[in-house]
C-alpha cells in the first residue's frame, strides 16, 4: 500500500507536467515599417572659375566625383532640379547629369527655372553622382554671375 501511495503522487505530477507541456498559443506579431529615405549632400557649391566667353566647360572636379550625394532609401525616389535666374543677366546655360554609383560624363539635362525630373532611384544604398556643365555665350557681358540650384529628392 505504501508503494501505491508513493506512485500516485508521482504519476499525478507527470500528468500535470505533460498537460503543461502541451499547452500552446498562437501569438500575432506585427510591425509597421515606415517609408524611409536619407539624403546627404557631400558638396554645397560649384565654382566654374573664370571661363572665357564662348566656352562650353565642365565644372572642375566633375570627373573626380566631387559632386556626390549619399542616398539610403526603402522607397522609390525621384530627383528633380531647377535653378534661379542667373544674376546679373540670365544668359548662361547650365547643364546637368546624374548617375547612381558612377560619375556622369556628359550632360543630360538643361537646368532652367522650371523644375524637371532628372533621375529616379530604387530602394537601396547608393552614391548618387552629379555633374555640371556651363555654356557661356560669346556675347556674355563681363561680370560675376550666380544662380542657386535646387535639387529635390522625394518619394516617387
Amino acid at each position: 500500500m505504501k508503494k501505491a501511495l508513493i506512485i500516485l503522487p508521482v504519476v499525478g505530477l507527470l500528468l500535470v507536467a505533460l498537460a503543461v507541456a502541451q499547452v500552446s498559443e498562437d501569438i500575432t506579431v506585427s510591425v509597421n515599417v515606415e517609408p524611409y529615405y536619407l539624403v546627404v549632400f557631400n558638396y554645397n557649391a560649384v565654382n566654374f572659375g573664370s571661363p572665357h566667353p564662348g566656352s562650353h566647360i565642365s565644372a572642375p572636379g566633375n570627373f573626380e566625383g566631387e559632386y556626390s550625394v549619399n542616398v539610403e532609401t526603402n522607397i522609390d525616389l525621384t530627383v528633380s532640379a531647377s535653378r534661379t535666374a542667373w544674376l546679373p543677366e540670365d544668359v548662361l546655360t547650365l547643364r546637368f547629369a546624374s548617375a547612381l554609383n558612377e560619375i556622369p560624363i556628359v550632360p543630360a539635362y538643361e537646368i532652367g527655372t522650371t523644375s524637371i525630373t532628372v533621375d529616379s532611384i530604387a530602394p537601396g544604398s547608393y552614391i548618387h553622382y552629379h555633374g555640371y556643365w556651363l555654356d557661356v555665350p560669346l556675347e556674355t557681358s563681363p561680370g560675376t554671375y550666380s544662380t542657386t540650384v535646387t535639387i529635390t529628392y522625394q518619394p516617387a
